[in-house]
């Protein structure tokens, strides 16, 4: 995109329905982001056989820009893989389609998602990890407010951070 980055007004999270799956499959990384986010279509299939699993669609303007997943282990059933705890809800996927990056859509979608957790469970931290690497995620999550907690997921590829989540909003 040439020119000036236009913020994004209005971001929502969204249910995904039969008429929203495609275009939410069809959003992607920058190719050189692709190994630090799995695809949505996979992300979808993961959560179709989780209990625990919560996804949504992010949309910015009434477009969708990008996905969440979020883990639960509070939730009857809910199969843990990857970090997990049980005062913790997981943050296992935010994706933002490379054409909305650098616009302000991730804060805002990780303020609602923030929100949901503080209003639905009584969870006290988001727990996640990421893929270290020149054009990974580590810069926009510590800059959020997420901090490393020296552990190591997927035979130390991953980074564990934690964020602590007062329960007032």
């Amino acid at each position: 995109m040439l020119g000036k980055v236009r913020a994004m007004n209005q971001v929502i999270l969204q249910e995904i329905t039969a008429d929203t799956v495609r275009s939410v499959i069809s959003l992607e990384v920058h190719p050189d982001q692709s190994v630090y986010v799995a695809p949505n279509a996979v992300s979808i299939a993961e959560a179709h056989f989780n209990p625990g699993a919560w996804i949504k669609a992010i949309c910015a303007d009434k477009v969708p820009v990008g996905f969440v997943m979020l883990f639960d282990p509070a939730i009857p059933g809910a199969i843990a893989r990857g970090p997990a705890a049980r005062d913790a809800v997981g943050l296992w996927r935010l994706m933002i389609d490379h054409r909305y990056q650098r616009r302000g859509v991730g804060k805002k979608a990780l303020d609602l998602v923030c929100g949901h957790i503080r209003r639905t469970t009584d969870a006290t931290t988001l727990l996640s990890s990421y893929v270290p690497g020149p054009d990974g995620p580590e810069r926009f999550y510590l800059g959020y407010g997420f901090s490393r907690t020296g552990q190591l997921h997927n035979d130390g590829h991953e980074i564990e951070i934690i964020l602590k989540l007062g329960h007032s909003d």
